[in-house]
């Protein structure tokens, strides 16, 4: 799908739009190779504990996290990148307060 932007001057330009961005042709998803952190959340201990998908893609992901006074720190290691993830997909770290979330970065797949 595209559609125009118009910036501030006038200038009006399109991009190409994916309301989920592209996947491998044939595949629901992927799975975790890397994430970043949206917010470092509070109440938790370090260690890997499991995820959850807000976007109801994929399932599986582990992280292993450490924590400063609580809060998850911004570097985590995927110990398990699971299956059917999309990049872009909001993952909320169970445990803790159930606060601290990561966004999917890349992907690998297997064939």
């Amino acid at each position: 799908m595209a559609r125009q932007i118009t910036d501030g001057v006038g200038v009006t330009t399109s991009e190409t739009y994916y309301p989920n961005p592209p996947i491998e042709y044939g595949r629901s998803g992927g799975t975790i190779a890397s994430v970043v952190r949206v917010s470092g959340g509070t109440g938790y201990s370090a260690g890997t504990l499991a995820t959850t998908d807000d976007n109801v893609n994929g399932s599986g992901c582990t992280l292993t996290v450490t924590v400063t006074s609580g809060v998850v720190n911004s570097t985590a290691t995927v110990a398990d990148g699971g299956d059917g993830y999309r990049v872009g997909d909001l993952l909320t770290v169970t445990g803790g307060g159930g606060n601290a979330t990561f966004r999917v970065a890349t992907l690998s797949y297997t064939n």
